[in-house]
């Protein structure tokens, strides 16, 4: 009987105190930069909200011919449809509406101001 009470007892603590798995996942995807141009800022939203927040760019330059992965914040909740802005270092801006980040692997910008996006 002990040891069924030091096994529910050790069942319990497991569970009250390991890490809780929600039902958002962490999204991410990537983003290539073939623009032709250097990048410094990406910010992603939620579709239905109008604030862009901080910008998500994982460094500081992001140069052209290269990739980097984009982390959507976990307090955006559980939406899948994101709206992204991205800048250049002379201050011009790109918006993509309704991106679905739960399907979106890679995203490739074109220095035309249009993308493709790979599943």
């Amino acid at each position: 009987m002990k040891r069924i009470l030091i096994a529910a007892s050790l069942f319990a603590f497991m569970f009250l105190f390991a890490p809780s798995s929600s039902n958002s996942q962490a999204l991410y995807f990537f983003v290539t930069n073939n623009t032709g141009v250097t990048l410094n800022n990406i910010y992603v939203t939620p579709n239905e909200t109008t604030n862009w927040g901080n910008d998500i760019l994982p460094s500081d330059l992001f140069e052209n011919s290269t990739s980097v992965r984009v982390d959507i914040p976990a307090d955006y909740g559980t939406t899948c449809l994101f709206d992204m802005k991205i800048t250049d270092l002379e201050g011009n801006a790109v918006t993509f509406t309704g991106m679905d980040a739960c399907k979106l692997h890679t995203l490739i910008l074109n220095g035309d101001g249009t993308y493709s996006a790979m599943e």
